[in-house]
């Protein structure tokens, strides 16, 4: 049986227009992943054990531009939560099966990864 998961999201500018949309995705399995990645390091995290990833949300507890992850030569700053939605989204990560994490700040930084995905390849 497939699993569901519920998104939305709203964004509106400063007394302005406003952009909002929601959905549900069917996926076989999802994964919850918390990293803490200690200050000044660099830490690989292994996402994907198969299949195709419909849904990705990076999300650190604080978000900070000396927070960053790899995706092949690209390094990403965290400088906000990225929420990838549909698998043509989460392409855009070149089918990566894992990020590395760099903390270039001077404190732990915990990061909370929510994915969905099928299970069967």
């Amino acid at each position: 049986m497939a699993e569901k998961i519920n998104w939305n999201f709203v964004v509106q500018a400063l007394n302005g227009p406003s952009v909002s949309g929601a959905g549900t995705l069917d996926v076989e399995a999802y994964d919850k992943i918390n990293v803490t990645i200690i200050a000044g390091a660099t830490q690989q995290v292994n996402m994907v054990p198969s299949g195709t990833v419909s849904l990705l949300v990076i999300n650190p507890a604080v978000q900070n531009v000396d927070l960053s992850y790899k995706v092949g030569a690209k390094v990403v700053a965290l400088d906000g939560p990225h929420v990838l939605i549909g698998a043509g989204a989460v392409s855009l990560l070149g089918g990566a099966a894992n990020l590395s994490f760099t903390n270039n700040t001077s404190s732990d930084a915990t990061i909370e990864i929510l994915l969905g995905r099928d299970a069967t390849p």
